[in-house]
């Protein structure tokens, strides 16, 4: 299969998944303990907030805007399906359609209140981040499906340090401009990577339904 997992994986998911469930819970029911980190994390920040910082901090946040997200993996499944991988492109963008209605549903469930001076284009729910949950969906796509399949070791270590360092720019970003709170951005991470190894472990039967039930994709490489 070209998405693939190992077994632990889904055990990292499933510790991932039980913390950010812990933690929504603990939100919730505005338990002490992450509200007492949230709200000096947030302090912080707001003593450190600077014109340079702006301008930065505004180029993370766009790079994880949820529609920005979206064109990467259009990008991705566009560049998959040039390579007659039809399935592993339909299959990237099930997984972000899929965990934006997810994380939707927890959004609402949960109800938190965005932080004191947020933006007012930031009037959901705070926890958790859309942004660095769908922008960490597209960096564990990639780590799953593109960057196993790339010969050149110094290639596979580039493409993760970019990655990675645009999550935590976003991450920070969210924090900065007071549109959500630490434990917003950490649940979003926890969760975009549970979904993921979720949504791969259902895709060997996602690739054989499509295939022995679809004759466009018979011939396909799954």
């Amino acid at each position: 299969m070209i998405v693939s997992i190992t077994n632990k994986q889904r055990r990292q998911a499933i510790i991932s998944c039980i913390i950010a469930i812990v933690l929504a819970i603990l939100i919730k029911f505005n338990v002490i303990l992450p509200a007492m980190l949230d709200n000096s994390i947030h302090s912080w920040f707001t003593n450190i907030q600077t014109g340079y910082g702006d301008v930065v901090m505004a180029i993370a946040t766009f790079l994880g805007n949820p529609v920005v997200d979206v064109v990467y993996i259009l990008i991705l499944a566009g560049v998959l399906i040039i390579a007659k991988l039809h399935i592993p492109a339909i299959w990237t963008i099930a997984t972000i359609i899929s965990g934006d209605v997810f994380i939707a549903i927890v959004k609402a469930i949960v109800g938190r209140s965005r932080p004191v001076g947020h933006l007012l284009a930031d009037s959901s729910s705070s926890f958790p981040s859309t942004h660095v949950f769908g922008l960490f969906i597209v960096i564990f796509i990639i780590a799953i499906l593109v960057t196993p399949n790339i010969n050149s070791t110094y290639t596979q270590v580039l493409i993760n340090w970019i990655s990675i360092t645009i999550g935590l720019m976003t991450m920070l970003s969210r924090i900065y401009f007071n549109a959500h709170f630490f434990s917003d951005t950490i649940a979003a991470v926890l969760f975009a990577y549970s979904w993921v190894i979720l949504s791969a472990s259902l895709y060997p039967k996602l690739a054989i339904f499509l295939q022995t039930h679809i004759a466009l994709f018979k011939h396909d490489e799954i």
